[in-house]
């Protein structure tokens, strides 16, 4: 019992005194190299008159003493870590006798770093302060020079080696190379299953399929054209990735610069704010009307040039759903080139044009379709709420790379805390967007997602009340 007690202490302590941290313990960082990959890092720490730094008390369970932690990984602690001077031991009001740092102390520690030394570690030290019955948790993140570290134009130049070429056999590069098609691959056809339950898309199923066994002479007729018409749909997407694979001709490095530039990820943050409010149902995202009649108006056509320009038609009438889909999947497989991007394009492509085809050839299996309804716009506002959480991952990314210190841990997860509570609410009726209405069914299927919605919504909470840090994960 006492031990939860101690751990729910903790933990609230952290929660309401995280703010104030930084000024109850001020820490200035050195680093000083001692040999070849072996650094010494000392924090010159000040702690304000009338609090304490926790030491190590390996009897109170929770009362973790003072600690670095590294962002690279090959960054690991080479000794002990040690203090300048003894610590104190005071009566605690809660914890009884613990051992405790005052005034102004010296924090050391060795790492050792194996492989390719950076010429930056960045890095954080944390640990639990105390002054009565308050408890802040203390981080301060911190950057240092590393004498002897290689520098980004020297990592670009080791990046410059013909690994097409290598002097010995360095391993299945091209497995790898293909494993990472195949997964793009299959989250193209992961989007363009969702998009099929759009309301742009669905309802598109049972008419085309309708179109073709009505126009055609026989059933051989209907299966040839439905075939025909999926395999174009799956080719348009294809052939959209084309003009990727000429600007990769011109810049080799251009799909790197796109998804590593600070100023794209926040336009590609202001592109999925976008997106989220289309789908929210505000507004809708087209392409210019005439270009759709000009497809239109060629689809009538009794020959393959006819069904090519019925799949253009529809690629481009809906465009206003599939387009924020494929905007995610355009930039999520950017870095890793345009054969990426086309293979995730032709995974979209092919869920999309297989109900086509398929139904085409059995229509018999309409029958088993469920009735279009107000269930696609639900799938359509979910994937609003999606689209809005994604979007702040981009906005993270430039933060980290500008060193704004806007999108903290804690906020990321408050952000993406806010996002699904109002998926959470919006799934049980109790938030409306357009075309919603006041006492309007909530069907099972809704409020199951709901359940899901809330679930994981609780799962994001502690990733606020409980930063990632020794102290709060009591």
């Amino acid at each position: 019992m006492k031990k939860i007690f101690l751990a729910l202490f903790l933990i609230v302590s952290c929660n309401n005194l995280f703010a104030q941290a930084d000024s109850v313990v001020t820490f200035s960082i050195k680093v000083k190299r001692i040999q070849p990959g072996l650094y010494e890092l000392t924090a010159s720490s000040q702690i304000k008159p009338g609090w304490h730094l926790y030491g190590t008390n390996p009897s109170v369970e929770g009362l973790l003493p003072p600690k670095f932690s590294f962002e690279l990984e090959n960054a690991k602690p080479a000794n002990e870590l040690s203090v300048d001077h003894p610590a104190e031991t005071i009566n605690d009001p809660v914890f009884k006798k613990v051992n405790v740092y005052t005034g102004t102390i010296e924090i050391k520690q060795q790492i050792k770093i194996t492989g390719v030394i950076p010429a930056t570690l960045k890095g954080a030290i944390s640990g639990l302060a105390g002054k009565g019955d308050e408890y802040p948790s203390i981080e301060h993140g911190f950057e240092v020079a590393l004498e002897g570290g290689v520098s980004d134009a020297a990592k670009i130049k080791v990046a410059s080696i013909d690994v097409d070429h290598p002097v010995n056999d360095c391993g299945k590069k091209a497995d790898i190379k293909n494993n990472g098609w195949l997964a793009i691959f299959f989250l193209g056809f992961l989007g363009g299953l969702i998009a099929l339950l759009t309301p742009c898309v669905f309802p598109m199923i049972p008419v085309t399929v309708s179109f073709f066994t009505k126009r055609s002479s026989n059933r051989k007729q209907a299966v040839r054209n439905g075939a025909l018409y999926g395999l174009f749909i799956f080719l348009i997407y294809v052939l959209a990735s084309i003009p990727f694979h000429l600007l990769g001709n011109v810049q080799p490095e251009i799909f790197n610069n796109i998804s590593t530039n600070s100023w794209l990820n926040i336009a590609f943050f202001i592109i999925f704010i976008v997106f989220a409010i289309s789908f929210f149902g505000y507004f809708e995202i087209t392409l210019p009307s005439n270009v759709a009649s000009k497809a239109d108006s060629k689809s009538g056509l009794g020959s393959l040039g006819g069904i090519f320009f019925m799949a253009l038609t529809l690629a481009i009438v809906s465009f206003s759903c599939t387009g924020p889909i494929l905007g995610s999947l355009l930039v999520g497989s950017l870095s890793g080139g345009a054969w990426q991007l086309t293979s995730g394009l032709a995974g979209f492509g092919l869920a999309l044009a297989l109900p086509f085809a398929l139904f085409a050839i059995f229509p018999n299996w309409l029958q088993s379709l469920p009735k279009s309804g107000g269930w696609l716009d639900t799938v359509k506002k979910v994937l609003a709420f999606a689209e809005l959480a994604l979007a702040f991952k981009f906005l993270s990314n430039a933060d980290l790379v500008m060193h704004w210190g806007l999108i903290k841990r804690e906020t990321f997860f408050a952000i993406w805390i806010i996002v699904s509570a109002g998926l959470t609410l919006y799934l049980f009726g109790l938030l409306r967007l357009p075309h919603d209405y006041k006492g309007m069914k909530i069907s099972a299927g809704r409020k199951f997602l709901g359940v899901i919605a809330l679930a994981f919504t609780l799962y994001l909470i502690p990733g606020v009340t409980k930063p990632n840090m020794p102290t709060c994960s009591c």
